[in-house]
């Protein structure tokens, strides 16, 4: 085989090598090393299109070639790394874009071993076309010294970086989100295709069976995004982003609420998707408020001994496993025992965030309180008998509050006046109290 076939793979170690150059030449020490690093990343993102093409123009595809190439898009991506080191991209958005990567490529080695492949999709070129000039636009966005003058050509591209600086920072958040959701499609797409092919081989594609046993994935599915998010919350809470936590733990809430209800109607329910789902309610509904509840009372206004938060921590955490035991013992039924654990938690994190809650007497006291709710015995009605009620009214009112409080949590300014959380919290303590009304019947 002469050298004219190894082509393709020539280039894409050229990007590899290339990557490893960047890595080496940041921090920038100056504007001149800037500039080349900025030109080597251009020359390093075009091999990504340039290898393809010639091994798929000249029919140079080869095994070696299906691995190098996208072992070296996932390292083209790790430039975003120096680019966090530099501060021009804060972390949360480079936790999901890697996490999609590294999630993709295991996938997609779970479907080769099984025989499936699953071909590159339109939402996954949508997001290489967002974020590899993203990565220049950030590399010319940091703001170096010239130290010395620079060489012939290298000055037009230095008046272009200072018109890259000069830039609204609204330009680059835009920038980032809109790579950041393309990710998110783009590994929903991937994991959807993989499902899809994995039924239709399994149900010898026969595509009525096969859209019957993808239907039994939905819950799971969602059970298992309730689960991440959790994962993700206790990641921001132990950081110090209480907001942040708080807002994966309200959505987790919804996606709860979700995935049994759907598993019922879809005729979806199994053993399996019943532990997942007690599993997921811990790690969100346990172990993150737990952590929310420990980091707010080491910070103002409480700066409490790392022993007595811990104490007000464990105590929510085994008020939830409690509960938990009680619910997967009794199994399902009309009415709950005890306060229902995602509506405890969502209390705790409201009064979490609250400019009117979060203080010295009333915080521990709704921490306490909704601990000794979720471990009594007073009956709570469950959500679809609940439907059959006046809390039927509440529904709507409830999902539009709910919307606009992840929107404030996430940072928009407006809202803030209206006591949005505040709001929202009024709206489950008529829950908490609606056993005063609606009793259970005696059997």
């Amino acid at each position: 085989m002469t050298a004219s076939h190894h082509l393709p793979n020539m280039i894409t170690m050229l990007r590899i090598f290339g990557v490893g150059l960047i890595f080496w030449l940041t921090p920038f020490q100056s504007a001149f090393w800037q500039l080349w690093v900025v030109i080597i990343y251009t020359v390093v993102a075009l091999t990504d299109f340039l290898d393809g093409y010639i091994a798929r123009r000249y029919n140079l595809e080869s095994d070696i070639g299906k691995v190098l190439d996208p072992l070296a898009d996932k390292i083209l991506v790790l430039v975003f790394l120096p680019l966090l080191e530099m501060q021009v991209i804060s972390s949360f958005p480079v936790f999901i874009i890697l996490a999609r990567e590294f999630s993709v490529m295991g996938l997609r080695i779970i479907s080769a071993k099984e025989g499936t492949i699953i071909p590159a999709s339109k939402f996954g070129k949508i997001k290489t076309f967002l974020t590899l000039p993203l990565c220049g636009l950030l590399m010319g966005r940091v703001e170096v010294p010239l130290k010395n003058a620079l060489p012939f050509g290298l000055e037009y591209l230095y008046q272009v970086a200072l018109w890259v600086q000069s830039w609204p920072t609204w330009i680059f958040t835009s920038l980032i989100w809109a790579t950041v959701f393309s990710t998110i499609l783009s590994f929903l797409d991937y994991f959807w295709g993989y499902i899809w092919k994995k039924s239709l081989t399994q149900e010898q594609g026969n595509r009525t069976r096969a859209i019957k046993r993808l239907k039994a994935y939905i819950p799971n599915v969602i059970t298992l995004g309730n689960l991440s998010l959790g994962c993700l919350g206790i990641f921001w809470a132990m950081v110090g982003h209480v907001e942040i936590a708080v807002i994966t733990l309200l959505i987790g809430s919804l996606l709860d609420s979700i995935d049994g209800t759907l598993a019922r109607k879809l005729g979806a329910s199994s053993l399996f998707g019943a532990k997942l789902d007690s599993q997921a309610d811990g790690v969100s509904f346990g172990i993150l408020p737990s952590v929310i509840v420990y980091t707010c009372f080491q910070g103002p206004p409480f700066s409490q001994t790392m022993w007595i938060s811990g104490c007000f921590a464990i105590g929510v955490y085994f008020s939830v496993r409690f509960r938990l035991k009680r619910f997967d013992e009794s199994g399902h039924s009309d009415f709950f025992q005890g306060l229902p654990s995602p509506v405890a938690a969502s209390i705790i994190g409201l009064a979490s965030v609250s400019t009117l809650l979060f203080t010295q007497t009333l915080y521990p006291m709704i921490v306490i309180g909704t601990g000794l709710l979720m471990v009594s015995s007073i009956p709570y009605v469950h959500s679809s008998k609940g439907s059959q009620t006046w809390l039927r009214y509440l529904k709507i009112p409830t999902f539009i509050i709910l919307t606009l409080t992840l929107i404030q949590l996430m940072g928009v300014g407006f809202l803030k006046p209206f006591y949005i959380p505040e709001i929202f919290l009024l709206l489950l303590l008529i829950y908490v109290l609606s056993p005063l009304v609606i009793k259970k019947p005696t059997p």
